[in-house]
């Protein structure tokens, strides 16, 4: 029987794919009459792309970009389909870090992963899918939120001079961490501490008081430190780590985080859950999957998102 087709969206403003300005012309000689493939500008093009795919009921979302790309597409298609199910996703990775794509364990160029999943495709192969629950924040999707330190360090990095880049960030990384040791100007920034009322599953946390925050189902934070080692664990649940400790204290757990270990520290709330709120003295500055929220907020509320099929070329 033919399947529905396939349609791939890529944004050409993401790192690699600004490099390889040929790459959408590639991705449509690879796809050929398998399906289509289209280079976005903006938002609402993508929501337009999400009606006609809808629309033609394709099997297969193939997205190229970063992790902000991959968040941006994907609430926009849950917002058009509504109860219709998503089509299966296939990350074709095209950004800086593309957490996500290493994560479900695709790697190589965007040309390859597609022109592998067209094959299996074109020869009616059945794929390798992983299961992944999205997380909402405040009625936006992604796999991750960040806030504090973290939120200071993507702030700090996307504007690193000559741009951002994972040896670049390597480097402010290595920068940060000797800062702390020093209680440096550069590590009394980004560990500047903030109040907190934090409720999982309807359970007030101990702590008070907070250095950062991170949650959801995306292990990884880049340059491979993974504190959210069991974030995508359990169906219909996410991982929210909350630190409350010095900057010193925080370095000598990195080591945890890189072996995808659990912290063993006092000064962490480390836990699953399938809802948390979170109410600040002041509104809070928040990421999601590495992209700054357009809004302050004082009460943030994280929830189960959609249940996504990831195929593996």
């Amino acid at each position: 029987m033919k399947m529905p087709g396939i349609g791939v969206i890529l944004n050409p403003y993401s790192r690699s794919n600004k490099r390889n300005p040929d790459r959408i012309r590639q991705f449509g000689f690879i796809v050929g009459d398998k399906g289509s493939c289209y280079s976005t500008d903006t938002l609402d093009h993508v929501k337009y792309l999400a009606k006609e795919f809808k629309e033609r009921d394709i099997e297969i979302l193939g997205i190229s970009g970063g992790d902000g790309t991959n968040h941006k597409t994907l609430s926009a298609f849950i917002e058009v389909y509504g109860e219709k199910p998503l089509p299966k996703i296939a990350i074709l990775r095209g950004g800086t870090m593309n957490n996500l794509a290493w994560q479900l364990g695709i790697q190589g160029r965007p040309e390859k992963i597609l022109s592998d999943l067209i094959i299996k495709y074109h020869n009616g192969e059945s794929f390798r899918e992983v299961d992944i629950n999205m997380i909402r924040v405040n009625g936006s999707y992604g796999f991750l939120l960040g806030m504090g330190l973290i939120e200071r360090f993507i702030d700090v990095y996307q504007n690193v001079k000559g741009g951002p880049t994972p040896a670049r960030g390597m480097a402010l990384l290595v920068k940060a961490s000797l800062s702390s040791l020093v209680n440096g100007r550069m590590a009394q920034m980004l560990v500047e501490r903030f109040n907190a009322r934090i409720y999982i599953d309807g359970k007030l946390q101990p702590f008070k008081n907070y250095m950062m925050i991170f949650s959801g189902t995306m292990q990884t934070l880049g340059f491979n430190f993974r504190p959210l080692y069991r974030g995508a664990s359990e169906v219909g649940k996410f991982q929210f780590v909350g630190i409350s400790c010095t900057g010193m204290q925080l370095v000598k757990t990195f080591h945890r985080a890189l072996l995808a270990k659990p912290a063993n520290s006092e000064h962490y709330v480390d836990e699953m859950g399938s809802e948390v709120v979170m109410e600040f003295d002041e509104p809070m500055a928040y990421t999601i999957d590495g992209d700054h929220a357009p809004e302050k907020a004082k009460v943030i509320k994280i929830e189960v998102g959609p249940l996504l099929k990831c195929i593996i070329p």
